[in-house]
């Protein structure tokens, strides 16, 4: 007996109703793992320059205190490090004093990123500089802090989803990814040259 049109109609319409479904099945999930994919990248670039502008504001500090040679800490440039952010400070008006009015305030919320200490330490804490450009602490003692950022899901610094930020002991700042082995630092030592007048002679132009 043969087929209707009617019949064959409807077995290849029914067909293509399941090669349709499959295929919309197959988008559905390629479209998610894009749009998590996305998201990642999105949270890793906000991640990346937050970090990066936080090693800015260190950067900052350091030039403004090796520009002004303050001698008490009062006067010194200094970041304060929380976990939502943090609070550069420098002689913003140029008139020599350091107030409230110098401060620049950076919020980490609406980013859902935060800073933490490497060492499991507690925060807030303070990184001044010294006239030398040395990252001290409210003593004047050399300090060599380590930070790190992160998405609000880290809680690690070796986490894939997070940046360190090393402080040397002469005041530097590197950018690492996380998980990175770190560096370690000596304190730098400085010695002086025994002269007969108390002059190095190496800073003493000839009279011709």
């Amino acid at each position: 007996m043969v087929n209707s049109p009617r019949s064959t109609f409807s077995e290849q319409s029914g067909l293509s109703l399941i090669e349709l479904l499959v295929v919309m099945v197959i988008i559905t999930i390629i479209g998610t793992i894009a749009l998590m994919q996305r998201g990642s990248a999105n949270e890793q670039l906000k991640r990346q320059n937050a970090a990066t502008q936080l090693k800015n504001a260190f950067e900052r500090a350091r030039f403004d205190s090796v520009k002004r040679r303050p001698d008490l800490t009062a006067a010194q440039a200094k970041v304060d490090i929380s976990v939502n952010g943090y609070t550069l400070t420098t002689d913003l008006d140029l008139n020599g004093v350091l107030t409230s009015s110098d401060d620049r305030v950076t919020d980490l919320i609406p980013q859902r990123i935060q800073i933490k200490d490497y060492n499991g330490g507690f925060l807030p804490k303070t990184v001044y500089y010294n006239k030398r450009g040395e990252a001290v602490d409210i003593n004047g003692s050399p300090i060599s802090p380590v930070f790190y950022v992160c998405n609000v899901t880290c809680n690690s610094p070796n986490h894939d989803n997070s940046n360190i930020l090393l402080v040397t002991p002469t005041g530097t700042v590197n950018l690492l990814p996380g998980g990175t082995q770190l560096p370690t630092f000596g304190v730098p030592a400085i010695t002086s040259i025994p002269t007969t007048t108390g002059v190095n002679p190496d800073s003493v132009t000839p009279v011709p």
